[in-house]
């Protein structure tokens, strides 16, 4: 075919299918360039406007003006928007491919920010694998939707790339003259190969170095660790996404080897020495249960509502006779297992890398073995039993409670009673709380159990015939206070029973019970009412025993000492390693990530620390480092028995 009939043709092509006249070629490929830069300039908006939150007037600044946060993630949108393109061939269909990735991804991170206060992580992968959960957070007819207007939407953009093959034909190179086919190819063949390299790059992001790291840092360093919201946004979506990659869980600290954890170890096998010689108490033949109870809170503790009733009365009165306080949660409406880690293994999230979202998928469950207590109960002759009345895969909990050591793990399709109150779709806590009561009824020896609850799980919607009556504020956020204020009566009526039941039994029982984190069911104003300070991080903890107990007020508490105030309570002894949290606590009282508050409950500089509570702290970082990440020197000798 002359240059003359093939220009003929490509003048009457209607379909991407027919072929392109060799001289248009540059012209189409440009035009496709031109296309797939405002495309991925949309896509990219679209991504950064999911991180717009209650109109802040931060955004644009952040985004356009001081940052390059918009600028950097348009030039990833579009090396993915080239690398499809490349890949397939068809620049409309790797348009609808992209944007059909793009758009629910910004949903999804829409969805979140409104539920728990924070954006999409790369460890959010994993949820992918727990479809039932994902479905619970989002009502089916609205999944439907999208999965509908996402096959709507790569079926319009073939369908307009047909209809605009005349100004964007596709360049087959099976249909081109040789020359102009082989440029095609290798153009395709370069482009597939440097968008590939430089898209991988964007997984090494925290690395030294890193090219991407230097894109996104061309106007300063902006990221804001401590608070994900506003990284995200300072940052640009994809900026935010890739601090938060997965990296190592902590920097090896300064001066980290074998001799100095064994001057630690002596160090704190004395201070151990000196607490346990004026302690008369053992935990050798009690039941140890440790109680997460799923969005436990206080909701008479905030402003803006006020609720007709308690909902929390008798836990309240339990409150005022035992060891108790408020916890500092990680985070607003999330975080479940990451108090859970705290609280079994005694390392605090604020000494690790911020991008350690999640140790348990990041960090623990890498491991054939991870020091915590239940490898500690476990030497000492307890029983290591976990109790979660949900999915297994929730979290990589299977995964992790086997690093762990625990024996058993019983579920929702394996407890022994899974009952529901009233259109609440989670296991109630009566029967989790039966079922602690089953295994230690069926054991001989003393057991350690871990509950982690799930009544008053989010949403709460339409669950209760009575919820309880809320003023001060109306529409949709009353009806689900209220609804989760009815939960949190049902919860504290339940843990009184519990506790009733077992002081009735002959077995020694010590209870640690705190709630993990707010849940995310208030809106803006509500929350701007509380913004101050911690009130949106606050959760009520108490330790119990059948053996007596007495008032003992607490400051703002992290779950990472809660161990400690176990051994308080029992009057037991203690190894260094729990030595060594409970003198800190003594002066710090809770650790957040960026945030240190004193025993007096006042926020604290680094840099303003006394000399001992800086030894203390520091002396942790190491012991952390080497029980996380580290070579384990001192696991033996500060908690032997911790990773069996």
């Amino acid at each position: 075919m002359n240059p003359v009939s093939t220009s003929l043709v490509a003048e009457d092509a209607t379909t991407e299918e027919q072929a392109v006249a060799p001289h248009r070629l540059p012209v189409v490929l440009r035009r496709g360039a031109a296309l797939s830069l405002l495309v991925a300039a949309l896509l990219t908006f679209a991504l950064e406007l999911s991180t717009l939150w209650r109109g802040d007037p931060r955004w644009f600044g952040d985004q356009f003006v001081t940052g390059v946060g918009y600028y950097a993630d348009t030039l990833v949108m579009w090396l993915a928007l080239l690398f499809l393109w490349a890949l397939i061939g068809r620049l409309w269909w790797a348009i609808g491919l992209l944007s059909a990735i793009a758009l629910p991804l910004a949903a999804a991170n829409r969805i979140k920010i409104s539920l728990r206060e924070e954006p999409i992580y790369p460890s959010d992968v994993d949820f992918l694998s727990e479809p039932g959960f994902l479905g619970s957070m989002v009502s089916p007819w609205k999944v439907v939707l999208l999965v509908v207007a996402l096959v709507a939407l790569v079926a319009a953009c073939v369908l307009v790339g047909r209809r605009l093959a005349r100004r964007y034909p596709h360049p087959s190179v099976l249909r081109l003259p040789r020359r102009e086919a082989v440029v095609v190819g290798g153009l395709r063949a370069v482009v597939l190969l440097v968008s590939a390299l430089l898209l991988f790059q964007t997984t090494k992001f925290n690395e030294p170095g890193n090219f991407w790291r230097g894109v996104y840092e061309s106007r300063g360093d902006h990221w804001r660790y401590w608070n994900q919201k506003t990284n995200y946004r300072s940052n640009g979506f994809f900026g935010g996404l890739f601090y938060n990659m997965p990296i190592s869980a902590m920097g090896e600290p300064f001066a980290y080897n074998e001799p100095a954890m064994d001057e630690i170890s002596a160090r704190y096998a004395e201070v151990a020495d000196r607490i346990n010689q004026h302690r008369t108490g053992t935990l050798d033949d009690v039941n140890v249960v440790l109680v997460l109870s799923e969005s436990f809170t206080d909701p008479t503790q905030l402003d803006g509502f006020d609720l007709e009733t308690d909902p929390i009365p008798r836990t309240r009165a339990l409150m005022r006779q035992t060891t108790s306080g408020t916890m500092l949660a990680q985070l607003y409406g999330g975080g479940t297992a990451n108090m859970e880690f705290e609280t079994l293994t005694g390392q605090s999230l604020a000494l690790f890398r911020p991008q350690m979202i999640s140790p348990y998928q990041m960090l623990v469950a890498g491991y054939e073995r991870f020091p915590s207590a239940v490898g500690w109960f476990k030497a000492q002759g307890h029983r290591p039993i976990a109790i979660h009345p949900y999915m297994v895969g929730m979290y990589k909990r299977e995964q992790v409670y086997r690093t762990f050591g625990f024996e058993e793990f019983i579920h929702d399709t394996s407890m022994g009673s899974q009952e529901k109150i009233e259109d609440n779709p989670y296991i109630d806590d009566h029967a989790a709380f039966d079922e602690v009561l089953d295994q230690i009824d069926g054991s001989a020896g003393p057991l350690m159990v871990n509950l982690v609850t799930m009544q008053n799980h989010i949403p709460v919607d339409n669950h209760y015939d009575d919820p309880i009556g809320v003023t001060g504020i109306g529409g949709d956020e009353a009806d689900r206070i209220g609804q989760y204020a009815r939960g949190l009566a049902h919860t504290d009526e339940a843990l009184a029973e519990f506790l009733t039941d077992l002081k009735k039994r002959d077995e020694k029982t010590i209870v640690l019970f705190y709630g993990d984190h707010l849940p995310g069911i208030y809106d803006s104003d509500v929350k701007d009412a509380n913004s101050a300070g911690t009130a949106l991080n606050q959760t009520p903890f108490f330790v119990w025993s059948t053996e007596g107990n007495a008032p003992r007020p607490m400051p703002l508490t992290s779950p990472a000492f809660f161990l400690p105030l176990v051994y308080r309570v029992a009057d037991a002894p203690v190894p260094p390693y729990l030595a060594l949290l409970d003198k800190l606590h003594d002066r710090i009282s809770a650790l957040h990530q960026g945030r240190i508050i004193g025993s007096d409950g006042n926020e604290i500089d680094a840099a303003d620390l006394d000399p001992t509570s800086r030894q203390l702290l520091n002396d942790l970082r190491l012991v952390q480092y080497d029980f996380s990440i580290g070579r384990r020197y001192s696991v033996d000798s500060m908690w032997p028995g911790a990773d069996r």
